[in-house]
């Protein structure tokens, strides 16, 4: 009975690892943009929307490992639409900019 659990306990330690590197490296990672760095400084409402939007995520992140990500898909729906908003935010305060 002690293996399973210690399977599981070890499979839920890695994911949240992985799911802590990959939130840790958002924005910093191969895709990131001076540019935009630069133009979200420009525009101090947006930059805190996005902010706020990587918070939401930071939460959504903690809600799914203490419920055993067992929320039927809907919070990693969720953390997919804050990364698509935090994305138009970036694009609009890059079009601003320019």
């Amino acid at each position: 009975m002690k293996q399973p659990l210690a399977v599981l306990a070890a499979s839920a330690l890695a994911l949240s690892l992985v799911s802590g590197c990959a939130s840790a490296d958002v924005g910093y990672g191969y895709n990131y943009d001076a540019g935009a760095d630069y133009a979200m400084s420009r525009h101090p409402n947006i930059e805190q929307a996005s902010f706020h939007a990587q918070q939401a995520i930071d939460r959504m992140q903690a809600a799914q490992r203490a419920n055993h990500y067992d929320m039927n898909g809907h919070a990693a729906h969720a953390i997919a639409l804050l990364r698509e908003a935090q994305s138009e935010m970036e694009a609009s305060a890059l079009t601003i900019t320019r």
